[in-house]
């Protein structure tokens, strides 16, 4: 059954998360036990920025309705959606009319 909100990674992205997060062993090992873990059959080429590309990997692999990123400059994620896959800020994602109500009920 899933949750209502998830956050998947792709053993992909937990490699640039532990070279980002390299000086916070702490808070990457509490990141990565919150996390599922997807292995994305299909490599993507869609995104400018080549790493962004396994992000759109990750969420195409477990159908996800949303991609939530801060990363909405150009050459990142410049397109509303991929697919479909749509792509928002987490300001405007928790905004949306469809996903308002379900937060109130956290």
């Amino acid at each position: 059954m899933r949750r209502l909100f998830e956050w998947w990674v792709s053993p992909a992205i937990l490699e640039e998360y532990a070279d980002v997060l390299s000086d916070d062993p702490e808070f990457l090992s509490e990141m990565t036990r919150a996390v599922e873990i997807c292995y994305p059959l299909t490599t993507l080429s869609v995104v400018r920025h080549e790493p962004d590309n396994r992000f759109l990997e990750c969420a195409v692999a477990v159908k996800a309705e949303y991609l939530v990123t801060v990363n909405t400059a150009r050459g990142h994620f410049d397109c509303a959606n991929y697919g479909p896959v749509r792509v928002t800020t987490p300001g405007r994602f928790v905004n949306l009319a469809a996903v308002l109500p379900l937060i109130d009920k956290l």
